[in-house]
Parts: structure tokens; sequence; C-alpha cells
């Protein structure tokens, strides 16, 4: 039984593994993953030079240092155009926006080729802190007094249900979570469809007839399933470790708070990773089994597909309420177990006897 398994096993893996489509998707993933990974260098290497930014004030109080406080990194040139000069300097491109400035009343006239929501909202900031502080001096109000009413109040949150993280470090788990989930989701999701067509593929050119004759078919099922696991694990490793190294210097890695991953983390998602592939490949490959051509395959696959889909959008929706009533129950239902269970692991403080229940 063992020699059959293991030749069944094989032969399905080498022949994915050499298949055109798998090295090619690789590829292509490998090559989106590298540019979603890095779309903040890519969008500042594609948006070109820095914009030249003139700025038209009659305001009493500099301007130039309050608009560098508010994030303009850009040079700002200082200059004394009319609203119509303006509009001809933009026109020919000697500047990309110009800012008219003035306090009777205090008002902000943006001119510029496209629109400038970011430039819009740093302008009118800056302008405000020099009509605040002109309004404060004026009316010679004390500052301490002011900045003590600006001073926000302190609350400090202890949250019982979550095994002692506090509210930062939930929400790193909470961004971890769900990159994990969207994991297990699309794992299941690609490579169990493709134990679908496999066997659609057998069926329709008579190998399956070969196979039956020389294994068993829960021989043959299992070793369809594994190989094809094995083809997700080495593409899904490789994505991970390219993902891993082309990402850290992005802000994305720092959210993710990698470094919480703990033995007990990794523990509990290749358990409920392992269980939920074998639960849903079984039930798909089952499916594969009734139909003879790969066309009428999506058929049978939609009703397991809906069901991933609704594991994943409860596990989603549940990540701000992993102590509900609702998500604690369908937490043991098989087919929402694998994510709801592992989300509530890693968010909440959940008995031994639940988690091994739900297993």
């Amino acid at each position: 039984m063992n020699r059959k398994f293991l030749t069944l096993y094989r032969f399905s893996l080498f022949q994915k593994l050499r298949a055109k489509s798998f090295l090619i998707s690789t590829v292509l993933m490998v090559v989106f993953l590298v540019g979603f990974s890095n779309i903040e260098r890519i969008i500042d290497w594609f948006s070109g030079d820095d914009p030249k930014i003139a700025v038209v004030s009659s305001l009493e109080a500099p301007i130039v240092p309050v608009l560098k406080e508010v994030g303009i990194k850009t040079k700002i040139t200082e200059k004394d155009y009319s609203l119509k000069q303006a509009r001809q300097v933009v026109d020919k491109g000697t500047y990309d926006a110009v800012a008219l400035l003035s306090d009777d009343p205090y008002r902000v006239t943006l001119i510029s080729a496209s629109p400038e929501q970011e430039l819009q909202t740093q302008l009118s900031t800056a302008l405000k802190q020099v009509r605040d502080q002109t309004i404060i001096t004026d009316a010679d109000v004390d500052p301490a007094l002011l900045a003590s009413l600006a001073a926000p109040i302190d609350v400090k949150q202890e949250l019982t249900s979550t095994g002692g993280k506090s509210e930062d470090e939930l929400f790193a788990a909470s961004a971890l979570v769900y990159v994990l989930l969207f994991l297990m989701y699309f794992t299941i999701a690609i490579y169990g469809g493709m134990i679908v067509t496999e066997i659609a593929n057998e069926k329709s050119s008579r190998v399956m007839e070969l196979l039956i004759s020389a294994a068993s078919p829960i021989q043959h099922m299992l070793a369809k399933i594994t190989s094809i696991a094995t083809v997700s694990l080495i593409q899904l490793s490789l994505l991970v470790g390219v993902g891993y190294y082309s990402a850290q210097s992005s802000s994305l890695f720092d959210q993710l708070s990698l470094d919480s991953l703990s033995v007990k983390t990794i523990v509990y998602l290749f358990v409920f990773f392992l269980l939920g592939y074998l639960l849903y490949a079984t039930l798909l490959a089952a499916l594969g089994s009734l139909v003879s051509r790969v066309e009428d395959a999506q058929q049978v696959t939609l009703p397991v597909i809906m069901l991933i889909v609704a594991a994943f959008t409860v596990s989603i929706f549940s990540l701000n309420a992993p102590t509900n009533q609702a998500v604690v129950i369908l937490s043991f239902v098989p087919f929402f177990t694998p994510m709801l269970m592992f989300l509530r692991v890693m968010l909440t403080e959940v008995p031994v006897w639940q988690v091994a229940l739900s297993l």
C-alpha cells in the first residue's frame, strides 16, 4: 500500500512541478508580490521630480516655516504675483502650483494644473495656525492656558478577554491574523480547486481507469491531495520568503509586527491550516469524482467555494468582535473552525478544551 501511494504521490507531484502553468504562475506571483511590497517606492519613482510651488503671501508673519512644519517637503519660493500672473506661470509650467494667501479675510487661492488635495489640506492647516496665533496674541491669552485646554485626557484601557495583550499588541495581532487568514483562504480556494480540475482531467482522458486498476481509490485520493498540498507549500514558502525579504523596508512590514510571531502562533497556524486544507480538499476531491469533464468541474465546486468565502467573510468581520457569541458558536462548525478558531486563539484567551473540541 505504501509503495503504491508513494508512486502515485511522486508522479502527481513532479507532474505539477514541471508544468508550465505552475512555473509561469509562480513567476507572476513573485513579480506581483515584489511590486506590491514596494508600491511606495514605485509611486515615488513614477512621480518624477518634486513639484515646484510658489507662494504669494500678504500675511505679516512668515509663512514658509509654517508650511514646512505641516509637511510640505518640496522647495517653496516666495513671489509677488497677481492672480493673472499666477495663472500664466502655471500655464507655462514655470510652477506646478501657486498659492495666494491673504489675511483679510484669511483665505487661500490655489492655482494648479491638476487637483492637489494634499497641498490644499496643508495650506489650510498652515494658514489656520497663523490665524490662531494672531488671535491669541491680539487677545493676550496665556499660551500655557491654551495648551492645558488642548491637552487630551489620558485613557488607559485594560482588556480582560485578550490573554493579557495590550491595545497596541492586539492591533498588531489583528493585522497579522488578517494576513494569515487571507493566506489560508487563498491556499484552500486556489489549490483545492486544482484537485477538482486534476481529477476531472484524469477522468476525461481515461487515465483514471489505469490508476484505479493499479491502486485503490482511497490511495489515489490521498496521493492527489498530499501532492497538491506539497506543491502549495513549495509555492507559498517561496512567496512568503520573497515577500518577507522584499517588504522589510516598507511601512506595511512594521505594522504586521512579525516579531510577535511566537511558537504557539506558528503551531496553531500549521495545525488549523493543515486540517482546514484536508477538510476542504477531501470534499473537493469527492465532488471532482462526480464529473467526467473539466467543463463541469466549476459547477460542483461552487458550494464548497461559497463555504470558504463565507468562512473568510465571517472571519474578517469578526476581527473587531472575536468574543461575540455567534463567532464562538461558529468556531465549532467544521467549515468555519480553521479560520474562526485560529482567530479566537490569536486575539482572545480560549480554554484548552474548546481548542481540543474544535480540532
